[in-house]
Order: C-alpha cells, then structure tokens, then sequence
C-alpha cells in the first residue's frame, strides 16, 4: 500500500490493517506448516514422496513472505504517529 494512503488511515484502522496482514500471514504459515506435516508423514509411512504437495507448501510460504512487507509498513505508520 502506498504511504500516503496509509497516512489518511486512523489508527482504529491502521491497527484493523495489522490484525488482517496478520492474520493472513498465519494462515500462509499455518497452511504451509500443515501441508509439509502430511507430505513427511506420508513419506515416514512409506508412500512415495509427493512433490506437488511439497511445491504447494513452498509456495504458500512465499505467500507469507510476500505480506510481510505491507505489515511492515503498518507497523512503520503507526510507530511514526507515537
């Protein structure tokens, strides 16, 4: 988000922003967490390796990662205002 749209935000909002970035990033990590549990167990259990699962669970985490700076910049604006 551009920082001068950050800027018209009140706080109640800016915090509202924060707890959404958050939250989607636990789920990116919660989503990415589960999906590597069941492709090691089924692994550990002798089924053949599932790449795509891993594939998908590598790509979630780059979700995460790709939220993670618009979060920052929240928490930026809001340090800025104290």
């Amino acid at each position: 988000m551009e920082k001068d749209k950050l800027k018209e935000l009140t706080a109640a909002e800016l915090q509202s922003k924060s707890n959404s970035l958050k939250g989607i990033i636990g789920l990116f990590v919660f989503l990415s967490l589960a999906l590597f549990f069941f492709a090691i167990r089924d692994y550990l259990n002798g089924k053949e390796l599932d790449m795509a699962i891993v594939t998908i669970a590598i790509c979630t985490l780059g979700g995460a990662a790709t939220v993670y700076p618009q979060l920052k910049e929240v928490w930026e604006e809001v340090k800025s205002r104290t």
